[in-house]
């Protein structure tokens, strides 16, 4: 007599369309799915030198205040642990670009770098993966073989993910060069000396 109707319950619509999202988050590049700039760099012996204005990232200790001698002991003891912490520099803009590291992390005998590259410019913004570059407070250069590239749009964002084989005790300092602009450098982590 009755017809009983069959409910789809709330929660199983909520998961059907989560991994629509998810989906057309990723056909769109809302992700870090994107390769060209998710990338593991390498030691590059021939690497040019250093732009002009670098400073390697090191720093004296014992010529900081108390106060700033602390901070930076504890932000590099829980970088060597692991721990995800905040880049000396998180942001930083060139004529085109703007770079913002969100995250520098140690996972093994890498530094995980994660952040974003926004196009602050009228024009689309073509962004080869070899426009990352590291230097270490040794001086050595970290270069990329790989030839991918992304374009990124006027008030647009790429994430990066990137990663360096940087031994525990190296200051680094991450270098964007989108030629014609001068490059962009921002001083991820120190080196410490005079403790």
């Amino acid at each position: 007599m009755f017809k009983q109707k069959q409910q789809v319950p709330v929660w199983l619509l909520g998961v059907v369309a989560a991994i629509v999202l998810i989906l057309v988050g990723q056909r769109v590049g809302g992700s870090i799915g994107n390769q060209a700039l998710t990338e593991t760099f390498e030691q590059d012996p021939a690497a040019q030198a250093a732009p002009p204005g670098f400073e390697l990232p090191k720093v004296d200790l014992s010529s900081l205040p108390p106060e700033a001698q602390q901070a930076i002991q504890q932000v590099q003891e829980r970088l060597n642990i692991g721990e995800t912490v905040v880049a000396l520099t998180p942001e930083a803009s060139g004529i085109r670009a703007r770079i913002s590291v969100s995250e520098v992390k140690r996972s093994g005998g890498n530094l995980q770098v994660r952040g974003n590259l926004e196009n602050i410019a009228d024009q689309p913004l073509d962004v080869p993966a070899s426009a990352f570059s590291f230097r270490d407070s040794a001086g050595i250069a970290y270069t990329l073989g790989g030839s991918g590239a992304t374009t990124v749009q006027p008030g647009q964002t790429a994430p990066f993910e990137l990663s360096v084989p940087l031994p525990a005790e190296r200051g680094l300092t991450l270098i964007v060069t989108l030629p014609p602009d001068p490059a962009i450098q921002q001083t991820l982590v120190l080196e410490t000396a005079g403790e």
